[in-house]
């Protein structure tokens, strides 16, 4: 039986074509290491990195000119990396943060360590019934103290898209820092860290952006690259006759090893989705999530979490089961059928508190690019063969 992959949200699958060549080459005929050597190797491998800052800052639309902007791309080992080092390079004493109602683990334990360690504090801004964070609602959260507003652009449970623009001005305004999750849009959804006046933009390589998992990254705006404290010090290979850290970017914030492997595959799988296009993939996407939801909207013992369609989504639904077991349902899907999802609460438990899911959680499903309409027709039926032996039993 094929095995069918319905968990994009937590990684992509299959990535991009051809990209185990691209790894394979790359450990096989040029796995050195740059900035460390004057050997052709390091320099040529040198030059892809360089490119692959600037195909990021040209995805995220972060200057007019991406060849300029590319040493404000820091490599991190993904989303959660990246904010870590936002939060604790950025937060002080007594420093007050809103996030949104939808935020990842990423974001709320990070916080949570930090109000015992500095005593930080923050406010959570509401979202809609949709799962969308607007202004209003973070305008209601600010305070005198207010250092950074940070953002989930996309629920990884829930696929709600919040209106990172208007907040972006609002943060603008007050002369608030400015952080975005995108780890659920990166590759699937237009992002312009310009027009959102975004500050810092954090990015996972292995979702939406069909590469590796274990190397992601953030773009960061000039202003807070000055007072962002780097988390981690050590070896750039560069200045190396200080003891103190490079001020330089990107050197500031890449101690150590760059995970070239990772930044190699992301460098093939950016060319992809220049490739076949951003906007391409979103229409597929969307399409696959709405002929999902119309095959068990009238199905009345499931419940259908997604926003609906008058609001901007990813291709995220998750369902609960009014007369069967959420996780019997996820492991008979695995087990019998070889439908691969996840249930539970998605490392998002303020999302769920959120939307009313809370503490049962949700079963996922999450599409790709990749996915058919004759995969979902499998599911469906799968689903309905499962709540019918169920309720017979």
């Amino acid at each position: 039986m094929k095995k069918i992959y319905f968990d994009n949200a937590a990684t992509s699958f299959p990535k991009a074509p051809a990209l185990s060549e691209t790894v394979s080459n790359f450990i096989d005929n040029t796995c050195v290491n740059i900035n460390r050597g004057v050997y052709s190797l390091s320099s040529e491998l040198s030059d892809v990195v360089v490119d692959t800052r600037m195909r990021l800052a040209q995805l995220f639309d972060c200057d007019e000119n991406p060849l300029k902007f590319c040493k404000r791309i820091i490599f991190t080992s993904g989303v959660t990396a990246s904010l870590n080092m936002f939060l604790r390079g950025l937060l002080s004493e007594n420093d007050h943060v809103v996030v949104g109602a939808l935020e990842h683990h990423a974001v709320m334990r990070t916080l949570y360590a930090l109000q015992k360690e500095k005593g930080i504090t923050f406010d959570i801004a509401k979202c809609d019934e949709n799962g969308v964070v607007s202004s209003d609602s973070v305008i209601a959260c600010l305070k005198s103290n207010t250092k950074a507003v940070v953002i989930n652009h996309a629920s990884n449970v829930f696929g709600a898209v919040s209106d990172i623009t208007s907040i972006g001005e609002l943060c603008r305004e007050k002369g608030i820092y400015f952080a975005v999750d995108t780890a659920q849009t990166a590759g699937v959804i237009d992002i312009s860290m310009r027009k959102s006046n975004i500050d810092f933009l954090a990015f996972s390589g292995h979702k939406g952006l069909l590469s590796l998992q274990g190397i992601g990254g953030f773009a960061i705006s000039k202003k807070l690259s000055h007072e962002l404290k780097p988390t981690i010090t050590g070896g750039t290979g560069s200045a190396s006759h200080f003891y103190t850290q490079p001020d330089t970017l990107p050197d500031k914030f890449e101690s150590g090893t760059l995970n070239l492997c990772g930044i190699i595959a992301l460098n093939h799988s950016l060319r992809y989705i220049s490739e076949i296009g951003i906007e391409n993939i979103r229409i597929r996407e969307l399409a696959l999530r709405k002929y999902f939801v119309d095959s068990l909207k009238d199905e009345k013992d499931i419940k259908i979490y997604c926003a609906d369609e008058s609001v901007d989504t990813t291709a995220v639904v998750s369902l609960t089961f009014k007369t069967c077991d959420n996780a019997y349902v996820a492991s008979t899907l695995e087990r019998d059928f070889d439908v691969m999802t996840r249930c539970g609460l998605h490392c998002s438990p303020l999302a769920h508190s959120s939307m009313g899911t809370y503490p049962s959680g949700t079963v996922r499903f999450s599409f790709s690019y990749f996915n058919t309409e004759s995969e979902i027709d499998f599911c469906v039926n799968a689903i309905k063969k499962i709540l019918k032996e169920n309720y017979n039993a």
